[in-house]
Formats: structure tokens, C-alpha cells, sequence
């Protein structure tokens, strides 16, 4: 196996409303090359991880130099995430393809552990959050940085489907124009995404989100939850169900799950269930109505201390929707902290 590193001075991705999710958790944009698409037939052969270091970003890149070397690059993968203190993945298509054709080739070769971490896949996110299918030909990561005027930055010449021949070319012949080509593709794609969570974060994203905020979108999509100062937790989905007056709130749990179920009784307005078996919960939380709007008795969950300095809290109470207009900021702030203070009081009591 071998080993590449390339510095890049350009800026780290940072806007007020993603800091909100991901302030001072540390990136990691990451790609696997595969040798095809079958998880028990082909074999991982390069992984990218690009990530901020002072100054700018560094990509370094794990290459097997044969197809017996793929249990290498694995190992130096997981090495690295965890050497890095690696909080998130940013990946196109990620949760798809890189991240669980990753995991399934680790688990065939008797690692423990895989990729267990929020995965920011901007894939995903625009095809589910913004307005650009149907605005251009296809969601494939190429099509999107010709939309961002991105396409002229690429060095690379080859696609995935060449890259595949190159390598098993390279892996009889140790070719080094092949090696070159290769590692290219493969950084030049890591580089592009992080320009691209640049763009679409600061620059443009108001521009083609369908709803009518990087809240919504982010309580829709999934974000994480953090507990101190370790990795996230949780990975956390909300909708506001307005015929209900309900919260209904779903997700993983990524890192030592744990279980937790509570019932509405006298004490208790609201429904909790998390499962350590599946790393899934659910919340339901029951809302008062005032007109066109939402508010919820925050003193009666405890949450009074932590959400008294936020601008949505009124004697005791969170408004968390006001004349037909739902505050999704203040809804996620909410529901981060109940799930903080679940899971903080399960494991004193454990």
C-alpha cells in the first residue's frame, strides 16, 4: 500500500447557519475507487479523505498497489479517522454506495468496527432539500460543479469506469502514468466536493433550497447531536405535524446506544423510545396550540436552565411557531437539547 498527501490553501467550510449544526466538529470529505459495484465480488482499492488543517485542507490518499492489499487500506482508513479525531463524513452519494460498500468489505475481511458517523451527503441533501432536479440534466457530482461553474477547476481526465481499467492495469504492471491518473481522479473528486459544501452552504444554498430555510431543510434532512465534547451521537430527524400538535422526532444513534423507553403519565406529557438493538429513537412531544401557532411548557421538561437565553423562550415557554411561520431553528435547538438530557440522564442511572 502506499501513501499520498497534498496541501490545499483554500478556506475551511464555515457559514453562521451550518456552524449552527457542525461548529467545532472536525470534517472529513471522503471517496472510496472501487474495482466494481459488488459489495462481495469487487474490492476497495483507494480512499480519499480530505480535512482541515491550518492554512487550508490536506487530501491524503490510501492506495493498494495489488488487489491483495485492500485489507491495508481499510485498516489505514479506520486508523486515520479515528488518529484525526474525525467527527463527520462529507461524501457524494455516500450513503448509498462509499459508506456501506465500505463497511460490508471491512466486515468480509473480520474488522470489528466500519464507518459508524454522521455522513453529510450532499447528494442526498439535494435531491431531497433542493430545487436543482429538473433544473439540470442529472444529480451527478460532475453535473452539479458545471451548475456551481465548477467544471473548468478539474484537472483529471478519466472516469470512474476508467479509473477501474487503469487500476487493474496498474496492479500487474505498477505503471506509473496509471498510479498518476488514478490518484488524481480520486483527489480531484474530494477537492471539488469540499468546494462544492463551500458554495452550497454560503453562497448559493438560499438560492435552491425548496423550503424556506437551512433549518427546515437540516430538521428534515438529519443533523447531529453531540453529548460534551465527543463525537455526535445522534444523528436527529424532525417534523412539525400541525394537525396533531405534535413534534415527532426520529433517529440513530451512533456511538454507544443505549435503551430508554417513557410513557405520558402525570408527570410526563411525552412519549421517548430509544433502542440500543436497532441505534434508533423516537420522541413525541405534544404541543399547545394558540391560533396559528405552537408553544411548548419547556420549564415541565426540565429544559428551563439550558434554552432561557434563546430568543424563542417567554416565561417558561418555547414558541416554536408564530403566525403560520414555524421557527426551525428554535424547533432543532429544542429537540437537541431534550435529546442531550435523555440520553445524559440514562447513563447516570445505568
Amino acid at each position: 500500500m502506499r501513501t499520498f498527501t497534498r496541501d490545499y490553501r483554500i478556506p475551511h467550510i464555515e457559514a453562521i447557519d451550518y456552524n449552527r449544526y457542525f461548529g467545532g466538529l472536525k470534517p472529513c470529505v471522503f471517496d472510496i475507487e472501487t474495482t466494481g459495484l459488488s459489495r462481495a465480488n469487487s474490492k476497495v482499492i483507494l480512499c480519499a479523505m480530505l480535512s482541515p488543517v491550518q492554512g487550508g485542507v490536506r487530501v491524503t490518499q490510501y492506495l493498494a498497489e495489488n488487489h491483495y492489499e485492500e485489507r491495508l487500506v481499510i485498516a489505514a482508513t479506520l486508523q486515520y479517522l479515528k488518529d484525526e479525531a474525525i467527527d463527520y463524513i462529507i461524501s457524494f452519494n455516500g450513503a448509498s454506495f462509499d459508506i456501506p460498500f465500505f463497511n460490508s468489505r471491512a466486515e468480509s475481511l473480520g474488522f470489528e468496527e466500519g464507518i459508524r458517523m454522521y455522513d453529510f451527503d450532499l447528494y442526498s441533501f439535494l435531491r431531497k432539500h433542493s430545487n436543482l432536479p429538473g433544473r439540470i440534466e442529472s444529480l451527478s457530482q460532475k453535473s452539479v460543479e458545471r451548475f456551481f461553474a465548477m467544471a473548468g477547476a478539474r484537472r483529471d481526465t478519466i472516469s470512474g469506469a476508467e479509473s477501474v481499467k487503469l487500476y487493474n492495469e496498474y496492479a500487474v504492471n505498477g505503471n506509473p502514468i496509471n498510479e498518476k491518473l488514478i490518484l488524481t481522479h480520486n483527489r480531484e473528486d474530494v477537492a471539488q466536493l469540499h468546494t462544492l459544501m463551500l458554495k452550497t452552504v454560503s453562497d448559493r444554498l438560499p438560492d435552491i433550497l425548496r423550503c424556506n430555510s437551512f433549518d427546515e431543510a437540516m430538521a428534515c434532512f438529519g443533523y447531529p447531536i453531540r453529548i460534551a465534547d465527543s463525537r455526535p451521537e445522534f444523528t436527529i430527524r424532525t417534523t412539525l405535524d400541525c394537525k396533531r400538535a405534535r413534534l415527532c422526532i426520529n433517529g440513530d444513534q451512533l456511538c454507544e446506544p443505549i435503551n430508554l423507553e417513557i410513557y405520558p403519565d402525570d408527570s410526563t406529557s411525552y412519549r421517548a423510545s430509544f433502542a440500543s438493538r436497532t441505534r434508533s429513537l423516537s420522541v413525541e412531544l405534544p404541543l399547545e396550540a394558540y391560533g396559528d401557532g405552537f408553544y411548548i411548557n419547556i420549564k415541565a421538561l426540565g429544559l428551563d436552565t439550558e434554552l432561557r437565553e434563546h430568543d424563542a423562550y417567554v416565561n417558561g415557554f418555547f414558541i416554536l411557531r408564530n403566525d403560520g411561520l414555524s421557527d426551525w431553528a428554535a424547533i432543532n435547538k429544542l429537540v437537541a437539547t431534550l435529546v442531550r438530557k435523555l440520553y445524559c440522564e440514562t447513563l447516570e442511572h445505568e
